[in-house]
């Protein structure tokens, strides 16, 4: 682990978006071996009806370690999450159409504003929809990944996704802690 954390410092200098893209919107797992990659992205755009190339496995599980500022550069371990990006307009704009018909209805839903924050940089965070004894699309989003993760075909780790409306937005969100490692690093 200790040589890729190096290379990826040494790497520091190149630009943000050439990093993000290097290390973690392109390229192999440094956790699943390829297949397990591909069966995991198979499985989920199965269910979500996309191709299996608007799912990307981000994070720690992508490159070996977290970029996080509160845990950067710490391997990633039994701790530790698959995350998932989910990439595809489509299915944005239907959970987009859908959260605004539940606003539309006049129902409370506490993390609203949250919601927004993340909407308005272009991704959805699914732990930030509305209640899913009430939306289904939540309820459905939860039993999925609880189900994911008990098969553990994929380790005993915790599966977590981001649906993110283009591949910009991703690049967008990801530069973020790539930016932070480079004020770091002082480059």
């Amino acid at each position: 682990m200790d040589d890729r954390i190096k290379k990826f410092q040494d790497d520091l200098h190149l630009g943000t978006k050439q990093l993000v893209q290097k290390y973690v919107t392109t390229g192999t797992s440094a956790v699943l071996h390829e297949d397990l990659l591909f069966s995991l992205q198979k499985e989920i755009s199965e269910f979500f009806k996309i191709h299996p190339s608007e799912v990307i496995l981000v994070g720690s599980a992508k490159i070996g370690f977290s970029l996080a500022p509160d845990k950067r550069y710490r391997a990633f371990g039994d701790e530790s999450d698959l995350d998932v990006a989910i990439i595809s307009h489509r299915l944005f704009d239907k959970i987009w159409h859908s959260v605004l018909e539940y606003k539309y209805s006049g129902r409370f839903w506490q993390k609203e504003t949250d919601f927004k924050h993340h909407f308005f940089h272009g991704w959805i965070r699914p732990d930030k929809l509305p209640p899913s004894d009430r939306f289904d699309f939540s309820k459905q989003w939860w039993e999925y990944f609880s189900e994911l993760r008990a098969s553990e075909k994929f380790g005993p780790y915790k599966i977590a996704a981001g649906i993110y409306r283009t591949w910009e937005f991703l690049d967008s969100y990801q530069s973020i802690c790539i930016e932070k490692c480079k004020i770091d690093a002082k480059f």
